[in-house]
């Protein structure tokens, strides 16, 4: 899930202003670069986001505490001072690899510790950089807090664990998941023909501004997923290249993807606006991309196996005879729906015989049953809708529940007028709905083409 690489950075606190120095770490050869710049400088508008608070801060699932009290007992136990590691953590950071996909899904946990073990196994060609003044006392600093042995390597060099090579250069310290790997780094440090910010020009972009998260990576390497087959599709892409900023209590990411050949979105009018407040997750899409729908909608469906050649069928016949899919639903109890809308579609009961469907005249709706897979389709108005809610409950929200566009976020949603795909997350009601904890936090997610640039845009409240 998207809200996972959310996760792993907050582990830094990291935040702006960062030198472009430490790029220069990066061999050409590298696959992807993630710079994390100057914590203190974003710290105030970090926890002014409700969701970064609501990970942060003890009235929540208390990050920030739970840190210094291992700092604090790492100072007991072996008198390393905590200012070693908060010096490394509020200034610049990079992480780089090759050869590893980045799949933010893996990244994803609600347990400090778990970030300490990504650490403690990060792949062969692949390190982290950091800039500090302690670069004697990190890699002890670091050892104690993966839990793992220390040993001196002698030429600024050490050892981690069995496979974690440290070493330190001008000002930086520097981990690696090989000593292959941390020499490369090093060399290519002072070896500006090795560097990849060289050789790439569009990291002068990210050198010039002025980004909280920013980073290059080329294809195939940054898997981005969100629930719904919402993701990046990067399979005809030259590179991509994102960053972020912070203010007025909002995470604004974009990440720029390099196409090799041109497409232009067309502004569309969507009617998603009045859909009921009843769901966390509203995603849109036009049906003119009948495959996008299709894969958007069997991600859903992964449990109706045997039928999903057929179910598959009968949803390009239905996107065909649409204009948009809406998909709604609550993410935490498994309620989903699928709306096409302004169906227009003949042979409908034909169609659905194919799938096995039995209809309900009374009920006015179909059902087909597989396993513990049950779902309904019906019409209500000009719309065909596919789900496991039941026509009767859905229209039940239709006549006692607020619309889309009642909530004040639906301004920003809607001024999303040209898009791939759209989607808005109720992130406050999934925490509360999961854990207890009452915020008020929302996602928007969307995507667009213009030219040979694909964009994806978020915003996190």
């Amino acid at each position: 899930m998207m809200l996972s690489i959310i996760l792993f950075l907050m582990l830094s606190e990291v935040l702006i202003f960062g030198s472009s120095e430490i790029f220069d770490f990066v061999h050409k050869d590298y696959d992807f670069v993630l710079r994390i710049s100057k914590s203190a400088d974003w710290y105030t508008e970090i926890n002014k986001v409700p969701f970064f608070s609501f990970v942060l801060n003890r009235k929540g699932l208390g990050f920030e505490d739970s840190f210094i009290r291992t700092l604090e007992d790492m100072k007991y136990r072996t008198g390393i001072d905590p200012e070693v590691v908060e010096d490394a953590l509020s200034k610049d950071i990079i992480f780089a690899s090759k050869g590893v996909e980045m799949n933010v899904s893996d990244l994803m946990s609600f347990d400090l510790n778990y970030y300490f073990e990504f650490i403690k196994n990060i792949a062969t060609h692949t390190f982290l950089a950091f800039e500090t003044k302690y670069t004697n006392q990190l890699p002890k600093a670091l050892a104690f807090l993966l839990s793992v042995s220390y040993k001196d390597l002698g030429s600024n060099t050490s050892l981690l664990g069995d496979s974690l090579y440290c070493g330190s250069v001008s000002k930086y310290f520097v981990v690696a998941g090989s000593k292959q790997a941390l020499d490369l780094a090093i060399k290519t440090f002072s070896t500006p023909e090795m560097q990849l910010d060289k050789s790439v020009r569009e990291f002068d972009r990210l050198k010039a501004g002025t980004f909280w998260i920013s980073g290059y990576a080329k294809p195939n390497t940054l898997k981005f997923k969100l629930p719904g087959g919402v993701n990046i599709d990067d399979s005809d892409a030259e590179y991509l290249l994102f960053h972020s900023t912070v203010s007025a209590g909002t995470l604004n990411l974009t990440v720029e993807q390099k196409n090799k050949k041109q497409e232009t979105t067309k502004k569309i009018t969507d009617n998603i606006a009045n859909l009921q407040i009843a769901w966390n997750y509203y995603l849109a899409m036009p049906t003119t991309n009948t495959d996008a729908v299709v894969n958007s909608i069997k991600e859903w469906l992964q449990g109706f196996t045997p039928d999903i050649g057929r179910l598959v069928d009968f949803v390009g016949y239905a996107s065909k005879s649409s204009s948009y899919l809406y998909t709604i639903g609550r993410l935490e109890s498994g309620d989903i729906l699928f709306i096409l809308d302004n169906f227009t579609g003949k042979e409908l009961e034909s169609n659905l015989s194919k799938l096995g469907a039995k209809y309900d005249s009374q009920k006015q709706e179909w059902t087909m049953i597989n396993g513990n897979t049950q779902l309904y389709v019906y019409k209500s108005s000009n719309r065909l809708i596919i789900g496991n809610v039941d026509k009767s409950k859905y229209d039940s929200y239709e006549k006692t529940r607020k619309k889309l566009k009642d909530l004040p976020i639906y301004y920003d949603f809607s001024k999303i007028t040209t898009y791939d795909f759209k989607l808005f997350m109720d992130v406050g009601d999934i925490i509360k709905s999961t854990t207890g904890f009452n915020i008020s936090s929302k996602l928007l997610f969307w995507s667009y083409r213009s030219g040979y640039f694909t964009y994806y845009k978020l915003l996190l409240s």
